[in-house]
């Protein structure tokens, strides 16, 4: 073999090597007989109304503080505007226990829309709401269950909609990243 030849041959091995040679029709992910990791289990979202009150569990959190929950007023039927719902993300290799608690404003719009003033996800450990994972203190949000997903409720105003009566709403999916619930795609 010339020494012209050597080098072609030494050349094409290295390229080779450094994966200019490869056919782009294959694809090397990894070595024979490792097994490739299986996607997450998708989490199924159950809500139930809840028995807790939502109202003490906003004060006992830290975070939000004595200006959020004192703005929070009792309705002329002397109940406060807040509604929970126990909420369970099953799926392999288990489940997560959530509790969501929305705050309204109190009933009585001309548009007969009730609005919200924000909604706070926080959970369960030893069957008692423990640290929050989500909150969105947007007025119109709130965290729901619709067809098995976890989704967060946005209102979508249109021109003219007065700001506490927006034509429709809009929702976005919520995962769970294994600490806290995350917007999904938004």
């Amino acid at each position: 073999m010339s020494p012209k030849n050597a080098a072609v041959l030494v050349l094409a091995g290295t390229l080779l090597l450094a994966g200019c040679g490869i056919d782009p029709r294959v694809r090397l992910e990894r070595p024979a007989g490792q097994s490739s990791p299986s996607p997450a289990p998708a989490l199924t979202a159950m809500g139930t109304p809840s028995d807790l009150d939502g109202m003490r569990v906003l004060r006992e959190d830290p975070r939000l503080g004595t200006k959020v929950t004192s703005a929070i007023k009792r309705c002329s039927d002397g109940r406060y505007p807040i509604y929970s719902d126990e909420i369970s993300l099953s799926g392999d290799p288990g489940s997560v226990r959530l509790l969501a608690v929305t705050v309204y404003t109190c009933p009585g719009r001309t548009c007969g829309y009730e609005g919200t003033r924000g909604t706070y996800v926080y959970r369960f450990a030893q069957d008692r709401p423990a640290g929050r994972v989500f909150a969105d203190q947007a007025a119109g949000s709130r965290v729901e269950v619709q067809n098995a997903a976890l989704v967060l409720v946005r209102p979508s105003y249109m021109p003219g909609d007065a700001a506490d009566c927006p034509t429709s709403t809009s929702s976005t999916p919520l995962r769970w990243n294994g600490r806290a619930l995350v917007l999904d795609g938004a």
